[in-house]
C-alpha cells in the first residue's frame, strides 16, 4: 500500500511538470518585464497630457505624487477625480485616421466633467 502512494505520487508529480503551463517556467518573463514597463510609460503619458490639458485652461487642480490628477477646482469647490477617460477626436485622412484631438471626461462625485482638447498626447 505504501509502495502504491509512492508509485502515484511520482506519477502525479512527473506529469505536474510535463502539462505545466509554460510562464511557470519563467520562459516569459522578459516579456512580462517589457510589457510592465510599457504600460508604466503610457501611465506617465495620460498623466502628464491630463495636467497640460489642465493648464491650457488654467483650471486649478492638485496631482498625487505619480502625477494623477486628484482633484480639481470647479468655481470654489474642489472635487475628488474618481475616474478620468480619454477619447481621441478622429477624422479620415488620406492616409487613414487623423487625431484631431481628444475628449476628456472627469468623473468626480455625481458629476462627469467634460473638456475638449486639441493637444495631442505625444
Amino acid at each position: 500500500m505504501k509502495r502504491q502512494s509512492l508509485v502515484l505520487s511520482a506519477i502525479i508529480l512527473l506529469a505536474a511538470f510535463t502539462v505545466a503551463p509554460q510562464w511557470a517556467y519563467g520562459e516569459n518573463y522578459g516579456q512580462l518585464r517589457a510589457l510592465k514597463h510599457r504600460a508604466g510609460i503610457v501611465m506617465r503619458q495620460k498623466n502628464d497630457f491630463v495636467a497640460r490639458v489642465l493648464h491650457s485652461y488654467n483650471i486649478p487642480h492638485k496631482l498625487t505624487d505619480q502625477g494623477v490628477v486628484a482633484r480639481l477646482q470647479i468655481g470654489t469647490k474642489w472635487q475628488d477625480v474618481k475616474r478620468i477617460e480619454i477619447v481621441p477626436l478622429v477624422r479620415e485622412g488620406e492616409s487613414g485616421l487623423q487625431v484631431m484631438g481628444h475628449e476628456i471626461f472627469f468623473y468626480t462625485e455625481g458629476e462627469i466633467l467634460h473638456l475638449v482638447s486639441a493637444l495631442t498626447i505625444r
